[in-house]
């Protein structure tokens, strides 16, 4: 006789809920690549978009800075208690500095930092208008806050005209803040928010002290602007935009976040935010690593990081066109073009070329596996991430990556779409 427990009820019923996911082709799992130099796979679905996991010379940076330091693991509590480090509070100065805001606060990820915020800061009376495609993790901070649900009101992706029709109809009282939450640029489209036109919106309906302006800009961190210093500072808002979250797992290439913000909203999470309070500190590896991640960001090396990306992306759009152009759209298309998001800006393209190019297609899992065979990783997109009618496969475009490379990729997509349409017309 076994001594194994059968299933139990949970198991069950939390089985049939999988199945069910499982039908609808929504079904998620784990899945792990060799993308080392000796593998014949290219990564094209990572965030990495510096190609800062693999530098050389970052790689050496950080080990001598190891080597120079006492303490190179666990932080040992969280910073209300022995995780508190001089080292924490350096970093945070450093970056405050560089990106020219008042003070700022580290997070372990840019979730904890977008929870933290957002289930804290909103008081009873307040409302927080937020664009449709905001971050997940918003979501969740504004779930768990004290601003009623009818004063949590979306507004059309990167639509001035659809924020001016939301705050024409929203009452606010004389003590009341309004916030305004949105990102620089988004992860499935790899689209711009018009930010000046967005922030003209807001100035017209909504007194300058009543404002609360939230910008995430996880997917421009290290990437856009003076020094990788981002989209706002790019656009010279810093003085419209009240708190900018900008993460390190992305163009950092690392982990962790940093809010950027006033010294009382610091001071405000220090003692309110919960994900903060109860949280282990970041580790004094990573807070070392970010210090040598900033050394290259800030340098002529960091510049040149993201000239190649610049490069890497117009290639792939280089090749694409014509692939594209005689390509059905109902097989494969880029997502709407949308109007220019700075027109006027000067210390930043007034279109800037994105590293996130999503192919929507009806069939993302075929086409992804496809690519797989071929030695490309290129991840489908599928609901509930994105609506229904939006499935795609999203490619990454990352610094280092060769011109032959990114050549075969769109020739495989090109394979890849004529097999489909012989199938098509076979039948």
């Amino acid at each position: 006789m076994s001594d194994m427990p059968g299933e139990s009820k949970l198991d069950a019923r939390l089985g049939s809920l999988l199945s069910a996911r499982q039908k609808k082709g929504r079904f998620r799992s784990l899945k792990e690549y060799d993308t080392s130099a000796s593998s014949r796979l290219t990564d094209f679905s990572s965030n990495d978009y510096l190609g800062l996991t693999t530098d050389a010379s970052l790689r050496a940076a950080y080990i001598a800075r190891l080597e120079a330091t006492e303490t190179v693991l666990g932080s040992t509590g969280s910073r209300l208690l022995s995780g508190g480090t001089c080292a924490h509070r350096a970093l945070e100065t450093r970056l405050a500095e560089h990106f020219a805001a008042p003070a700022g606060l580290l997070f372990n990820s840019g979730w904890d930092a977008n929870v933290s915020f957002f289930s804290t800061v909103p008081q009873p009376g307040d409302a927080v208008i937020y664009d449709e495609l905001i971050h997940a993790s918003v979501h969740d901070g504004m779930r768990g806050s004290r601003v009623l649900a009818s004063r949590r009101v979306p507004f059309a992706h990167n639509d001035p005209a659809a924020l001016t029709a939301v705050l024409q109809t929203l009452d606010v009282a004389p003590g009341a803040t309004v916030f305004l939450a949105m990102e620089s640029l988004y992860s499935m489209d790899g689209d711009f928010a018009p930010l000046p036109a967005l922030l003209d919106v807001f100035d017209a309906f909504v007194p300058r002290e009543q404002q609360c302006v939230v910008v995430d800009e996880a997917h421009t961190t290290g990437v856009y602007g003076s020094r990788g210093r981002g989209i706002v500072h790019a656009l010279d808002e810093g003085n419209r935009v009240t708190v900018r979250l900008m993460t390190f797992g992305k163009g950092a290439g690392a982990s962790g976040a940093v809010l950027l913000c006033s010294p009382i909203l610091r001071s405000f999470l220090i003692n309110f935010a919960r994900p903060f309070i109860f949280s282990t500190a970041m580790p004094l590896s990573t807070v070392v690593a970010l210090e040598a991640v900033w050394d290259l960001l800030a340098s002529r090396h960091g510049d040149a990081k993201r000239a190649d990306l610049t490069r890497v992306i117009a290639n792939l759009h280089t090749h694409l066109a014509p692939l594209l152009a005689r390509t059905p759209s109902s097989l494969l298309r880029l997502p709407d073009p949308t109007p220019v998001p700075f027109p006027g800006a000067t210390g930043l393209d007034p279109s800037p070329p994105a590293p996130i190019v999503g192919l929507l297609t009806p069939t993302p899992h075929a086409l992804s596996a496809y690519l797989l065979e071929r030695g490309f990783i290129v991840r489908p997109v599928v609901p509930p991430t994105v609506p229904p009618g939006r499935e795609r496969v999203r490619i990454c475009l990352r610094a280092g990556v060769s011109d032959a490379r990114v050549a075969e990729l769109v020739g495989a997509i090109g394979e890849w779409a004529e097999l489909q349409q012989n199938e098509k017309a076979r039948l």
